[in-house]
């Protein structure tokens, strides 16, 4: 599995704040050095004028501040990037309910959505998507309210099996007063690894899906498991 992270230091910051830091404390030092130097040797019967180095002096406390802002944001960011890495690599062997988008068929596959159906809706239609966004089947179904399911064989509505390639589950829903409901559908399927060559932790499915974390719905310990 191909991994990928962003470069670091020993101190868990990033190259770029780590030579910001090295750079700014090699000109703040230069800088008291000369600061230095010249109230040393300033003439006391005309001493320097500090109101620039004192300006000086404040403008170097904001850089060092926004630094340190730096620092902490990257921290936390690495915390957050941590737990999720945890998080992700837990769910490996689980079984995992997630908000569905594309699916992966192949002929002879049948391909499983659950959703739940809200109150008040009066019309409801399945409409199996390929990836072209293309409408390849649809079909009428009950609108009871509760959870159901809905299974696509990959047939067309023309009777000819469907190609194999990725197909996302639309539901065209409408209440009552002919207003739009939103449903979402779900499939289920257990994690077989996790892939973090996009920068961030996807759970790669049984069934070929990859999906984000954010997508998950539930997850459980896989049956014989």
């Amino acid at each position: 599995m191909t991994t990928t992270s962003p470069v670091t230091t020993g101190s868990g910051l990033s190259a770029t704040t780590a030579s910001s830091v090295e750079a700014y404390q090699e000109n703040y030092e230069l800088f008291l050095s000369v600061l230095t130097a010249q109230l040393q040797n300033q003439n006391p019967l005309d001493p320097t004028d500090t109101s620039e180095m004192t300006s000086q002096l404040i403008n170097y406390a904001q850089v060092e501040q926004q630094i340190l802002s730096n620092q902490y944001l990257e921290n936390l960011v690495l915390a957050t990037s941590n737990d999720s890495a945890m998080v992700a690599i837990d769910m490996v062997g689980m079984e995992v309910t997630y908000n569905a988008s594309d699916i992966p068929y192949e002929n002879g596959d049948t391909l499983n959505w659950a959703f739940t159906v809200p109150d008040d809706v009066s019309s409801l239609t399945a409409q199996v998507v390929n990836s072209d966004g293309t409408v390849i089947y649809s079909k009428d179904l009950d609108t009871t309210a509760g959870d159901a399911t809905f299974s696509w064989s990959g047939l067309t509505s023309s009777g000819s099996t469907a190609s194999d390639g990725e197909y996302s589950l639309t539901l065209v829903a409408k209440d009552s007063d002919g207003e739009s409901v939103t449903i979402t559908p779900e499939t289920t399927s257990t994690v077989t690894k996790v892939d973090w060559s996009s920068g961030s932790a996807k759970l790669t499915m049984a069934n070929g899906a990859t999906v984000s974390l954010s997508d998950i719905v539930s997850a459980t310990q896989a049956s014989g498991s």
